[in-house]
């Protein structure tokens, strides 16, 4: 994989680099960082602890007391996503991708707690990671697959 680039005149390359490096900036680097975490997404999912039977948490309600939710095999794997950080958080970063636990997928709330303690194994017998070693199976192809949408990507907007 490579990039090939031609040009005639200094005004020529000028605008063609000006184009390129918007295009980088915006929908390129968007594509690719987000189709690298998309591989580590899935693979978290599949590698997500799912409990052998429907369980009960309890939560403080309002008035002081307790309140008891049954939480269903497989809240875990369904509430991880993969999220896009905002400018503000991406330090100087054009496009920054993260994978993670959302508290706000289905009810009960409380999935990013819960994979907490799986992934620690607070309060269970034993620990059961799935993000770390999602990251650590897939991290080559994962940066292998946003290198080629780069490139790609790249050549497209030079060839405009």
């Amino acid at each position: 994989m490579g990039v090939k680039i031609t040009a005639s005149g200094l005004n020529e390359l000028h605008k063609k680099m000006q184009k390129l490096i918007n295009g980088v900036n915006g929908e390129i680097s968007k594509k690719a960082t987000g189709r690298g975490a998309a591989i580590i997404r899935d693979e978290a999912v599949k590698g997500a602890y799912k409990a052998p039977a429907p369980y009960r948490i309890y939560n403080k309600n309002s008035t002081g007391g307790k309140t008891a939710t049954v939480v269903q095999p497989g809240h875990v794997a369904r509430s991880i996503i993969m999220k896009r950080l905002p400018p503000s958080e991406r330090l100087g970063m054009t496009s920054k991708h993260i994978v993670t636990v959302s508290n706000s997928k289905e009810i009960p709330k409380g999935a990013r707690q819960i994979a907490t303690f799986v992934e620690y194994g607070i309060n269970m017998s034993q620990a059961h990671p799935f993000m770390r070693n999602a990251y650590d199976s897939k991290k080559g192809e994962s940066r292998k697959e946003a290198a080629k949408v780069l490139i790609q990507g790249v050549n497209k907007q030079w060839k405009k």
